[in-house]
């Protein structure tokens, strides 16, 4: 990872969120340093102050003389011309997320951003300033054979949540009940939960599967109960019951449950 940033903001706009696999950070600050009226911020600087970080997958963040980050790139040891508030390390899918207008995203290695709408865009560069509209919240790519980030901007009215594959693409989830249904494709959620190593996310009380499909309650209820595995379920659970009382023969402390995985 990069480094976080070290300049003090005086006045915050807003909040926008990390999620890395141990911890959240939550990183606030504003573009307007002094005067939150101020439309441009200084020329950026070309000069290096940090270069202690390693290169990683092809490129190393760098901080320069006005406290903003940049990435040098490996092959020819440039100093790309992009500058963010927060920037990290590139992953093996060839993606780094950043920070910058009080937005946070993805971007690829060509420096294009993830914007609002799925689409990787560039961003309009000019001497004192160039315009970031990204989201509120990035994870990190979920663990499993189907990696997929979770994005997610609330800033509206309603909260908007995607999830990103390492084709840089939304992923497309189509209902299931037993059969695919095309005409229930949908790309974003008003919420959702990140994508587990096993493939699984919950969003608008759907169960998703990383492979690109949802079950709602009801409809994975009946296949459950089709396929055998309800009365299956019911059947092993009631051995851990007194026939004639009802009551539960041995309950097992969450001590005892952690020693036997």
């Amino acid at each position: 990872m990069g480094k976080m940033p070290t300049k003090i903001i005086n006045v915050i706009r807003s909040c926008s969120i990390f999620i890395v696999r141990d911890r959240t950070r939550n990183i606030c600050y504003t573009i307007n340093q002094n005067t939150p009226n101020e439309t441009n911020i200084h020329i950026k600087s070309e000069k290096i102050i940090d270069d202690s970080n390693e290169f990683v997958n092809g490129f190393k963040v760098v901080q320069t003389e006005n406290g903003e980050y940049a990435y040098v790139r490996e092959s020819d040891n440039v100093l790309l011309p992009f500058r963010y508030d927060v920037a990290f390390d590139f992953n093996q899918y060839g993606f780094a997320i950043v920070g910058k207008d009080g937005s946070v995203s993805w971007i690829d290695t060509t420096f294009k951003y993830l914007n609002l709408e799925g689409e990787f865009v560039e961003e309009e560069i000019d001497k004192s300033y160039s315009k970031f509209s990204g989201w509120q919240g990035i994870s990190e790519f979920s663990e499993g054979s189907i990696p997929l980030s979770r994005v997610y901007d609330g800033r509206n009215s309603y909260g908007k949540i995607a999830y990103l594959g390492i084709d840089g693409k939304f992923k497309e989830f189509y209902k299931y009940d037993g059969e695919i249904y095309e005409h229930w494709l949908d790309t974003t959620f008003n919420n959702g939960t990140e994508f587990d190593e096993n493939g699984y996310a919950m969003a608008n009380g759907n169960m998703l599967f990383a492979r690109g499909y949802y079950c709602s309650y009801a409809d994975l209820m009946k296949i459950c109960t089709e396929k055998g595995f309800i009365t299956s379920i019911s059947e092993d659970a009631e051995k851990h019951f007194d026939k004639e009382t009802g009551k539960v023969l041995r309950k097992i402390k969450r001590s005892e449950r952690n020693q036997t995985k």
